[in-house]
């Protein structure tokens, strides 16, 4: 299991959900994404987004 980490701190929404989806492309199954940001918007669609992808 590898864990990669995403920092995407002082970047406007949607660009952490878009670094999120480019990160995860590259991703096995069981790996670990951690992404840290501060838009207030993405602590809604980055968690919608991933649970509608079934991540």
């Amino acid at each position: 299991m590898n864990t990669v980490k995403l920092d995407t701190c002082e970047h406007l929404c949607p660009f952490p959900l878009i670094e999120a989806k480019k990160a995860i492309t590259s991703m096995g199954t069981g790996d670990l994404l951690i992404i840290e940001y501060d838009c207030a918007q993405a602590t809604e669609n980055i968690p919608r987004w991933a649970a509608e992808e079934g991540h």
